[in-house]
């Protein structure tokens, strides 16, 4: 079905001035609004839908509002059980496993303070020290009615936080 789709994703660095420190700061939005008629009733194809998870560097990877350290691929949002396939747990008890179901509506907002470590030895390799929080969210359009609220909404955000070294290199960027 046709649909329109939508993306937004701000980013900016602030410099703090001591320790070669700054706070990076983002928020990531986007929708997807079936055409016509009834549009708040119809079904969003679950291909075109956002799922939000996985990791990525939050200061240098412009992901858009998918990515959120923290939380495996898909591992955010609306989920169903997953028919006919069981997981049998370490403890022997059996765990259905679930399918993401994604979402019309996608937010995602980070915070990340990168700065310089102290040893000389880590700067001149450029290796700094980073802690992060940030938060995401998804919702379906058919959710949207008189009772959704800013507080609905929040009460199913999910949230990480972390802190580790970032270790550039000339072939890509490593997180620990």
């Amino acid at each position: 079905g046709a649909f329109y789709w939508q993306e937004l994703d701000l980013r900016g660095a602030i410099p703090l001035g001591f320790a070669n420190a700054a706070l990076n700061l983002g928020i990531s939005g986007g929708f997807i609004i079936p055409w016509g008629e009834g549009f708040r009733r119809k079904a969003t194809p679950i291909s075109d839908r956002f799922f939000i998870g996985g990791n990525a560097s939050l200061a240098c990877d412009m992901s858009g509002p998918i990515k959120m350290p923290g939380f495996h691929c898909r591992g955010v949002g609306p989920m169903d059980v997953r028919r006919a396939i069981n997981l049998i747990v370490p403890d022997g008890s059996e765990e259905k496993m679930r399918d993401a179901l994604g979402g019309d509506i996608s937010v995602t907002s980070f915070a990340d303070l990168s700065f310089d470590l102290p040893l000389q030895y880590l700067r001149d390799r450029n290796i700094h020290g980073h802690c992060f929080i940030c938060a995401g969210n998804l919702i379906s359009l058919p959710e949207i009615d008189e009772s959704m609220s800013v507080k609905k909404f929040w009460s199913s955000t999910r949230v990480s936080a972390g802190a580790g070294l970032v270790v550039p290199t000339r072939l890509f960027r490593l997180e620990v």
